[in-house]
């Protein structure tokens, strides 16, 4: 294979699935009304508008949703269908819960049969009470997978909240650098080049942690920030400019950015958390499942927003700046990240892996601390 054409496939096939109609349709349940427990399985089928009865392949599905974990008394749950691979139109979609198979784990007082007597209703969202609501069954047209409506999910906020962080990010350097009283004009190629460096450091490192997989619509925030931290100071280097000042006057933006970021992630439905009955979980999707999460999103944007604010007086009030601060925040967002990472859905690929970098960070952090502390 020539180099690159991996990538442009990877585009191609990208773009191809993004353009493509989907089907989604959204239902749920209460699982209090009837203790269920899960595993359960939501059955979903439909036939298209104006088919006929010489329907042709497309005009119509069954697929199977199945919920591993509910708590039934975690409040409503939201399973969300998309169907691929049919034609485009308005479609009318029913769903139906599947009784469990005998032995298996279920709900008190489920009979046998095909259907269950929990009951499901059509999806609704509102925004202003964030919850779900019931809405009348309505044929559904199909659409293209970037726009789709899911509950809690809003289309597009995931790059706007992305571009937001960058612009921020750079204006906080900016003031940085300005009340620092340092004059370098380069700042700001430097940084573009290291975002851009970041984001295919993230992309990278998303595909290769993922390649059994086949995914590759992700990105990975451990990626980017590892790719800033070598690209950076090189850059830097190359350019003539002061490379631990900058680095320090660009940590508080930096994590700053990162806060604004991860709470596009929430809203986006990536990288959610687990399931949860704790009263301090929150309602929120992973694009398919709607329930009450860990809010893992929410978590990390809190820990780099406290990052930025400490970085931010640190920069302001330590001299000389030599990149320590900059070296203490990537550590300590590293160790502890590493902990929210198993309050996640997608549990970490290995956990020796996460052990072991949480590890480096705390030396790495411990000894920066020292150094910083014996050089005030």
């Amino acid at each position: 294979m020539k180099p690159g054409a991996g990538a442009r496939s990877a585009l191609a096939t990208f773009i191809e699935s993004a353009s493509l109609e989907v089907l989604v349709a959204t239902w749920w349940f209460d699982p209090a009304q009837s203790h269920a427990v899960g595993p359960i399985v939501v059955r979903v089928w439909g036939h298209r508008q104006g088919a006929g009865a010489q329907t042709r392949p497309g005009d119509q599905f069954f697929q199977d949703e199945r919920i591993d974990e509910v708590f039934p008394d975690s409040g409503p749950v939201s399973v969300t269908a998309r169907i691929r691979g049919i034609n485009a139109g308005e479609w009318i979609v029913s769903a139906k819960v599947l009784a469990p198979d005998r032995g298996a784990r279920g709900w008190r007082g489920q009979s046998g049969g095909t259907g269950s007597a929990l009951p499901l209703h059509a999806g609704g969202w509102s925004w202003r009470s964030w919850s779900l609501r019931r809405s009348e069954p309505r044929p559904v047209k199909t659409c293209i997978a970037p726009i789709a409506r899911v509950p809690a999910i809003i289309p597009g906020v995931w790059a706007g909240m992305v571009t937001l962080g960058l612009i921020v990010a750079f204006a906080i350097q900016h003031e940085v650098l300005r009340r620092l009283g340092l004059q370098l004009p380069q700042a700001l190629m430097v940084s573009v080049v290291a975002i851009a460096a970041g984001v295919v450091g993230a992309k990278i490192r998303f595909m290769a942690v993922h390649r059994h997989e086949g995914r590759f619509e992700g990105w990975s925030i451990q990626g980017f920030l590892t790719a800033i931290a070598i690209v950076g100071p090189i850059t830097l280097a190359i350019a003539n400019v002061p490379i631990g000042a900058l680095l320090d006057a660009s940590a508080p933006g930096l994590f700053l950015g990162l806060a604004i970021g991860r709470i596009g992630c929430f809203f986006a439905g990536c990288c959610a958390g687990r399931p949860t009955s704790a009263a301090w979980g929150l309602w929120s999707s992973d694009q398919r499942l709607g329930m009450r999460r860990v809010p893992t999103q929410l978590l990390e944007s809190g820990l780099a927003l406290g990052i930025a604010l400490v970085s931010l007086v640190a920069v302001l009030g330590y001299r000389p700046l030599i990149g320590g601060i900059f070296v203490a925040a990537l550590a300590l967002y590293t160790l502890v990240r590493q902990g929210i990472l198993r309050l996640r859905v997608e549990r970490p690929k290995s956990v020796r892996g996460g052990t072991l970098i949480a590890a480096a960070s705390a030396v790495v952090l411990i000894a920066d601390v020292v150094l910083l502390a014996l050089g005030s």
